[in-house]
């Protein structure tokens, strides 16, 4: 019964921090191996801004961050970000605030 209060009360403890604190706690230190195009947003953010060491090139790491459009300042405020709120954000259903054109059908070739 203690164990599982104890497991819950530190996963509690680990949702309220974000990945930069979890970094400064050295649990997210160890280096991403992967290419860019594959790392995920956070990993990308961690190596632009120098959390954590990576064996790709900076080049290849600046290039992906650009293509994602992420600044430093929006990686940075995604690694401050809360692990609950991120997590909130996900499920939570909301309607995008740009409104798509509809894309007209094209009609097939009338026969001749």
């Amino acid at each position: 019964m203690r164990l599982k209060a104890l497991l819950s009360f530190i996963m509690l403890i680990m949702t309220g921090c974000s990945s930069y604190q979890m970094n400064q706690l050295g649990l997210r230190s160890s280096s991403v191996n992967t290419y860019p195009n594959y790392m995920d947003t956070i990993e990308l953010c961690e190596v632009a801004n120098g959390y954590r060491k990576t064996n790709q090139t900076r080049i290849a790491v600046s290039s992906e961050q650009w293509k994602r459009r992420l600044s430093t300042e929006r990686c940075d405020e995604l690694l401050r970000e809360l692990y609950f709120s991120r997590f909130i954000r996900s499920i939570t259903v909301s309607k995008s605030d740009e409104a798509v054109k509809p894309v007209p059908t094209p009609l097939p070739a009338k026969p001749q």
